[in-house]
């Protein structure tokens, strides 16, 4: 986005309206991709219980995937991104609703719902770099 600040490595800037665009805008991917990634975690021996996406923005992918999981936590460092999140909710495969929280990548391990050995699937789908926005 154009209009974020280009000196905020994590895009904690945007501003409300910008991050309800994004969350539009942004288009999942196709289920055929989350298809593969799945087959492939549980071919490999990868379980079920919780799905970790860093950088989940406005919460699209964390919502396509949640529902293979029974818990889901979404993190980003922008507040804005976060609400936007909320907003839209999302259920996991349990019904268990799923937890957006404001958090850089570093410290997710700091996230209540977080524990140690409790990530089953680690993604970071729709994160944004800085490099392609300057």
């Amino acid at each position: 986005m154009s209009s974020t600040n280009p000196t905020d490595p994590t895009f904690r800037s945007y501003s409300a309206v910008q991050a309800q665009t994004y969350a539009v805008e942004r288009r999942s991917y196709p289920n055929e991709l989350y298809d593969i990634v799945l087959k492939y975690h549980t071919n490999t021996g990868g379980k079920l219980n919780q799905l970790l996406d860093v950088g989940c923005g406005p919460g699209n992918a964390t919502r396509d995937l949640s529902i293979a999981f029974d818990r889901a936590v979404g993190a980003d460092p922008s507040a804005e991104m976060i609400a936007a999140a909320r907003s839209r909710r999302g259920k996991s495969r349990s019904g268990d609703d799923i937890k957006f929280e404001i958090s850089l990548a570093e410290e997710c391990s700091k996230i209540n719902e977080i524990g140690a050995e409790t990530v089953d699937l680690l993604t970071v789908a729709m994160a944004v770099s800085q490099y392609l926005c300057e």
